[in-house]
């Protein structure tokens, strides 16, 4: 099973015993229970829940008297669809909720872009039953009960095209993290709240289990509660499963739900409609949220890893309504844009992106934004940046409002960046911790930064590094690649990988992004990283290179290499599980992941880009040489790797400082170039 980030692992973080300072509210109103959960800027939260049937404001309100908190943001969600009618005189008529049976000749067509089953009815269908038993809607808008909360609290009416599910019209619609409004002394008087708070207009209860769980691309999702919503995050339509089209900071979701369960009927009674969905995506690990993640029958049958408990729809809409926290990528580059600027934006992040190369700083300012085309989906992503800056314009006034710094420069402009920067970020750590990641190809860029911001700092400036920032590096597994002839010079083509592992031991932060995976022990992760995804680009480039290949792809579907590329990765694989405990099975998975991704047809990547500088490549700690070391400390074969070796230093420019017997090895290659050449 891949190795998928373990950011979800914050929804169990344990809440503190008494909260304080600015927080998140998010609301979940589901059909039995209703849920509060206050979310701090740490990411850790508070629950307290009661029956639906029971006041929600009144409850609320008792609760939230006995908190020190001052509430800052409110999301709601809720069960549905249903059909609340409002108008400026108040709430009309009887709602209409989603389990309310519903006369034959109500049934209406869906309307708009998404995708759902006939087996039950949807919001068009529920407003011609509101107007059955209630008479026109004249004047009167129709909106989700969520919407109905939001009004009382903000007097504004305003729904979203997501809640209101097959309902198409553009009138009082929002995006689901909007601001629709601040809770008024009215509001305030009623539930609680503090008056002047931001209201969002929030999203459905399936859609808010999806964010609280942390599900993204590459997992399946499971919401399991009466019944279960399984499905996946991102993608186009899929062929008998329900689609909601992208919507804001929202991604797509396909899905599908099984039977809701009845009173006295076995918990396991799902598992079979689960299996027909699991069959669909075999490879993807389940991520499970709700209240049925207590049950470990349940979880143990469905294989899954659990992410978030009956918190999971509460959670998630506090997390979508949370102010944004800024983060300041430098480096304007292919990773910085394509893919650290990504996942901070679709985690709910501002991001500003600062580069020294004025052509790229100009390029990107002429809108603001670029294009992320991922050639896996052939979807397009619009990132928009808050701020482009050249690095010697980024002030100490923009760190003041930062939460992340995080850079993809290059790493020959490392030490320099420290030195010029040590003032401004000195003076941001003035005000608290703030963590550095380094998405660098690099061996210790961590240690580099550290010493750079270290020399000549003053004794005070050398208390606020040592105690304050958090330098940690990061691996980037994921492909970003030069758009082509017919996209935007700033557009960036990415592989369909949403994973940055990390050094977790270096964090001094709780950072809420999806797609980071902060890991203990990160040494030996760099290590395994280099040894064999490295490893096998090596094996596969400079033999390429060798056969007349230009594309890295076109290398790695070559039969000849490939094998001989998995060979070596094998060879590199034992000396990795000898050497450092690793799990064989894991790690063998780990070198056909490596071999899987080059030979990825979509990634027009050229041999001449992964084969450059191949003294550094050629060095007794890297990608060839470090792995051949390991297996003579470990008294392993390394027979495949010396032909790796032997490619490489025919590739132009290359040498090595080291002794080696290569005699064999370069007559193998020449006996497979002579055989198979192209």
């Amino acid at each position: 099973m891949a190795n998928w980030p373990r950011e979800s692992e914050m929804n169990l973080f344990v809440p503190p015993p008494s909260m304080s300072g600015k927080v998140t509210l998010g609301i979940d109103v589901g059909t039995t229970a209703t849920k509060a959960l206050l979310l701090s800027e740490d990411s850790s939260w508070e629950l307290h829940s009661w029956p639906s049937d029971e006041s929600l404001w009144g409850n609320l309100r008792n609760w939230l008297a006995e908190k020190k908190c001052q509430i800052e943001r409110v999301g709601i969600t809720t069960h549905g669809p249903s059909v609340v009618v409002i108008n400026e005189r108040g709430i009309q008529g009887k709602p209409i909720y989603w389990f309310d049976e519903i006369p034959e000749s109500c049934i209406r067509e869906n309307e708009g872009e998404h995708i759902l089953p006939q087996t039950r009815a949807w919001v068009p269908s529920r407003i011609a039953q509101w107007i059955v038993e209630n008479g026109p809607l004249n004047d009167g808008i129709a909106v989700q009960l969520k919407d109905m909360y939001n009004w009382e609290l903000t007097g504004n009416i305003a729904r979203d095209s997501r809640s209101m599910r097959g309902f198409s019209s553009e009138e009082y619609m929002h995006l689901p993290e909007n601001v629709i409004g601040k809770v008024t002394k009215k509001g305030s008087e009623l539930s609680g709240i503090d008056e002047g708070a931001e209201v969002i207009c929030g999203c459905d209860d399936l859609t808010a289990g999806v964010l609280g769980i942390g599900a993204h691309e590459g997992v399946l999702f499971n919401l399991a509660n009466t019944s279960e919503h399984v499905g996946q995050v991102g993608g186009r339509y899929i062929d008998g499963m329900s689609w909601l089209p992208p919507l804001g900071r929202l991604p797509s979701i396909s899905y599908n739900a099984t039977p809701g369960r009845k009173q006295n009927q076995p918990l396991d009674q799902n598992s079979e409609s689960v299996d027909l969905i699991r069959e669909k995506f075999p490879e993807l690990e389940m991520w499970m949220g709700g209240g049925l993640t207590n049950v470990q029958s349940i979880v143990d049958s469905r294989h899954a890893k659990v992410c978030a408990g009956a918190e999971v729809s509460a959670l998630g809409v506090a997390k979508l309504a949370r102010k944004q926290k800024q983060a300041v990528i430098f480096g304007a580059g292919k990773v910085g844009r394509g893919f650290l600027a990504q996942l901070l934006v679709r985690s709910g992040w501002k991001i500003i992106i600062s580069d020294t190369h004025l052509p790229t700083i100009q390029e990107l300012k002429k809108s603001g934004q670029w294009t992320i085309f991922n050639l896996y989906t052939g979807e397009e992503d619009l990132i928009t940046a808050d701020g482009i800056f050249l690095n010697e314009n980024i002030t100490e006034s923009v760190l003041r409002d930062t939460s992340l710094i995080m850079t993809s420069m290059g790493a020959n402009h490392l030490e320099k960046w420290a030195h010029d920067i040590r003032e401004i970020l000195c003076d941001r750590l003035e005000q608290g911790c703030i963590d550095l990641i380094l998405a660098e190809n690099h061996p210790r860029p961590a240690e580099a930064v550290r010493l750079a911001l270290l020399e000549n700092a003053t004794e005070y400036q050398e208390k606020l590094i040592e105690q304050n920032l958090g330098i940690s590096q990061a691996q980037v597994l994921r492909s970003c690649i030069e758009p082509d002839l017919s996209q935007k010079p700033t557009t960036v083509q990415i592989q369909n990988h949403w994973t940055l592992p990390m050094d977790g031991d270096a964090l001094l932060t709780k950072l809420d992004v999806l797609g980071f995976n902060p890991l203990p022990n990160f040494e030996k992760e760099l290590t395994r990283k280099l040894f064999t995804y490295n490893c096998v680009n090596a094996m596969i480039c400079y033999i390429g290179y060798l056969k007349g290949y230009e594309w890295l792809s076109e290398a790695a579907n070559d039969e000849y290499i490939s094998n001989l590329a998995l060979k070596a990765g094998m060879e590199s694989s034992a000396a990795l599980v000898s050497a450092y405990k690793f799990e064989k099975h894991e790690q063998e998975h780990w070198c056909n992941e490596a071999l899987k991704k080059y030979q990825d047809r979509s990634i027009r990547d050229p041999i001449e880009r992964n084969a450059r500088d191949p003294i550094r490549k050629l060095g007794p700690y890297e990608r060839l040489l470090g792995p051949i070391n390991l297996c003579k400390k470990e008294g392993l074969p390394f027979d495949t790797l010396l032909i790796g070796v032997a490619a490489a230093l025919r590739y132009p420019g290359a040498k090595i400082h080291h002794e080696l017997n290569l005699e064999g090895a370069s007559i193998q290659l020449d006996s497979l170039l002579a055989t198979e050449s192209i």
